[in-house]
This record gives C-alpha cells, structure tokens and sequence, in this order.
C-alpha cells in the first residue's frame, strides 16, 4: 500500500500523459499526413493542443493542487510553458531528424518522442505544481529585489 501511495503521482501522470500523447500524434497525424502541413508546424500545433490539455489534468488530477485566482493560475501556466518549451525544442528536433534519418513510419517515431518527452514533462510538471518549491522562486525574486534596492551589496559580492 506504501508504494502506490508513492507512486500514485506517477501513475496518475502516465494514464493522463498517455491520453495528451494520443491527442498529440493524432492531431499531428491529421495535421500533417492529411492536410499536409509541415512537419514541424504539424508537430508543434500538436504540442500546443496537447500541452494545454495536460496542464489542467495535471494540474487538477496529478498534483491535485487548488485552480486559485487567475493571477495563480497564470503564473503556473507560464512556467509550465516554458518548461515545456525545452521540450518542444527537442521534439521538433527529435522528429525532423528521426523523420529524415531512419526509414520508419512518422506516426511510430511520434509514438517514440512522445515516451521520451513524456518523461522529462513529468518531472518539470513535478517542480512547477510541488508548492515546496515555490518557497525557493519566492526567495529568488526577493533576492533580486533586495540585489536592486542595495547596490552596495552587489558591489561588495562582485570584489569577492
């Protein structure tokens, strides 16, 4: 019983990162094998799709974490973009490349960068909604705003 309390995050986030990877290849597949829209056009229309779906179950669902105010919700969308924009670098990349190279069907190397992907997602997920690391971007931004309030600190860190 301890190691599906352990895991159950994981768990949960693979039922539902499986559903975004569907959603994923088969607007990719419609995109881009049945109106022939670029590859890596077809690829990133999918990933924008996908990624909005996947922050609000995994927002809800995995991490089960309040929806808040819009401000709240905002800030956690921008991060998870963002974080999630690595990995659409490396899915595009990632696809052009595996698409070019090997002789393979496109919709079974999508089905490949989808696990690869998927991993990294969800530990960057992990870190956006684990609201014990929010205490350590809280620190971040006031450092910042004491590093701008005090010059002479930074000055005296940068003769260290």
């Amino acid at each position: 019983m301890n190691f599906i309390r352990k895991h159950r995050d994981f768990a949960v986030y693979c039922l539902f990162g499986f559903l975004a990877s569907i959603i994923n290849i088969v607007i990719f597949d419609l995109s881009h094998n049945s109106f022939g829209i670029p590859l890596w056009l077809a690829n990133t229309i999918a990933w924008f799709i996908s990624n909005v779906f996947s922050f609000f179950v995994t927002k809800i669902y995995v991490f089960k974490t309040p929806m808040g105010s819009y401000k709240k919700m905002f800030n956690e969308g921008i991060y998870f973009i963002v974080s999630r924009l690595f990995s659409l670098l490396f899915d595009d990349i990632f696809m052009i490349v595996a698409v070019l190279i090997f002789p393979l069907n496109n919709i079974l190397i999508k089905a490949i960068d989808q696990l690869v992907v998927g991993l990294f997602n969800y530990y960057s997920s992990k870190w956006i909604f684990n609201y014990n690391n929010r205490n350590i971007i809280e620190k971040i931004k006031q450092f910042r705003v004491s590093q701008k309030s005090n010059p002479k600190k930074e000055s005296e860190a940068k003769e260290i």
